[in-house]
């Protein structure tokens, strides 16, 4: 039996993964992670309502799915972090939440229990949400593309041109026309004038 520090020791650890990961332990991740779960087990009751038979490979693949979700909203968190806000992982996070409630319908439609009516309206609203935080997101970056499009010249471009400029002249003074080259070789040829 284990010892209740390593109990809390392991358990810290994996609070501040989580907490690192996700930001916390916020309402609407508990939410995601419950309906993953209802979404599983309402997954594996439909194959059994429906006779077919449980395949271990799809069993495993959809848990693959659950934690690559999990991963997506790690990566949103990391780059929200580095940007300073905490749109793109609530954004995630209602896509999947989304996604999640949408299969947890169908796998009751599946197994042939009703819905109730309330809760068809809170998942109808959290898609809603779902697509404004996406829309939400799409003009922000448009807005954004158009702050930083900058209409004049970039002074490093202007400076750069300039360098360029002068080099070319002084390599056209070093190469001019023939005529002018010709005339002083055969000056230098001839000698000082006497």
């Amino acid at each position: 039996m284990m010892s209740p520090a390593l109990i809390n020791m392991l358990l810290g650890f994996v609070g501040a993964f989580f907490t690192f990961a996700f930001g916390g332990w916020t309402q609407l991740l508990i939410l995601l992670c419950i309906a993953m779960a209802i979404d599983y087990i309402t997954g594996v009751a439909a194959v059994i309502r429906t006779g077919s038979k449980l395949n271990s490979k799809i069993g495993f693949w959809g848990l693959t799915r659950k934690g690559l979700m999990l991963l997506v909203i790690l990566l949103a968190h990391q780059i929200d972090q580095l940007i300073g806000t905490d749109v793109i992982k609530g954004g995630a996070m209602y896509f999947y939440l989304a996604n999640e409630l949408i299969s947890i319908t169908e796998n009751y439609s599946r197994i042939g229990l009703p819905l109730p009516a309330k809760l068809r309206e809170i998942i109808e609203l959290v898609k809603k949400q779902a697509e404004d935080d996406e829309e939400a997101a799409l003009r922000r970056r448009a807005e954004e593309d158009e702050t930083t499009d900058t209409t004049g010249p970039d002074p490093e471009d202007a400076e750069l041109e300039a360098v360029k400029y002068s080099v070319d002249e002084d390599i056209l003074s070093q190469f001019g026309p023939r005529k002018d080259r010709r005339e002083n070789q055969e000056a230098e040829s001839q000698g000082p004038e006497q």
